[in-house]
């Protein structure tokens, strides 16, 4: 069973980051149905610029560079049985979006997991999420310090995060879907904004009205309180998720450092993380 139907994994040429950004991508979709991009934003250089190599002009510079990428993609695709993969020019948050808008329903990348200003202005996977019109995974990579990359595994446990919207639905209906594909277990969670204790008790009454159209146990829910990013993260750490689910807009400027939470979950979240695209009512 696929969770995904066409799935683009946005890779650099790191052969272990490659490999875990496409070993999550197999677990959600079959291997035909993936194609691996990288974009590459060096291209169009004055060939003049590398002293050191033989390059009569800038095409046949981008030629080059082209075709070692390429040699790159088949080396990392063809054990997992992945045949569709391109080379585009530009930088990868802006490839990725417009490739994304008529291939794809999940975007694949990487996170390292930022905070502070670096998340804000320096996370590739900061402007995919807001921008691309379609799901985005997230694949939490550690710090290019930490030695050795562990392997991933299949995902085990999938917390889903939801704010009793209309819109709830949607960000739960992908992570039962995805936990269904990989055998996980489903977990929910809701951060309530309610200072009053009879506040706090209508919202786990709501919650677990919501959480039963799913199948799921009260023993599988979990009513936060304080931030919503921290209290979900605290969460994730307790239950050791190794997948939170999340709803987002795709917001763009001010709004998406103030005011989304898919970023604020991303940026310090140790796990990976799924930002379902939410669609407006029909």
């Amino acid at each position: 069973m696929s969770a995904f139907q066409n799935v683009i994994v946005g890779i650099d040429l790191n052969e272990e980051t490659a490999g875990r950004l496409l070993e999550r991508a197999c677990q959600l979709a079959e291997p035909a149905h993936i194609e691996v991009i990288h974009a590459c934003d060096h291209l169009h250089h004055q060939h003049q610029d590398y002293v050191h190599c033989a390059f009569e002009s800038s095409e046949e510079l981008d030629a080059a560079v082209i075709r070692e990428a390429d040699q790159f993609l088949n080396s990392v695709c063809e054990p997992m049985g992945i045949q569709q993969r391109k080379v585009l020019d530009g930088r990868t948050a802006t490839v990725l979006h417009d490739y994304a808008t008529n291939h794809a329903d999940l975007v694949v990348i990487g996170s390292h997991g930022r905070h502070g200003l670096e998340a804000f202005f320096g996370s590739t996977s900061n402007e995919v999420v807001h921008g691309t019109p379609c799901d985005v995974l997230a694949v939490h990579l550690p710090p290019d310090d930490a030695g050795e990359m562990e392997a991933g595994g299949r995902y085990m446990r999938v917390l889903a995060a939801v704010d009793l919207s209309v819109e709830a639905s949607q960000v739960m209906d992908h992570a039962r879907r995805v936990a269904d594909a990989c055998g996980a277990e489903l977990k929910l969670c809701h951060v309530s904004k309610h200072l009053q204790e009879s506040g706090r008790k209508d919202d786990w009454k709501r919650l677990l009205e919501f959480a039963a159209g799913y199948g799921l146990a009260a023993t599988d829910i979990h009513e936060l309180a304080g931030r919503t990013a921290h209290a979900i993260h605290n969460l994730a750490e307790e239950l050791h998720a190794d997948l939170v689910v999340v709803g987002t807009h795709g917001k763009h400027g001010a709004n998406l450092i103030t005011g989304s939470t898919a970023n604020a979950v991303l940026h310090g979240a140790n796990c990976d993380e799924l930002s379902v695209r939410i669609r407006p009512a029909a």
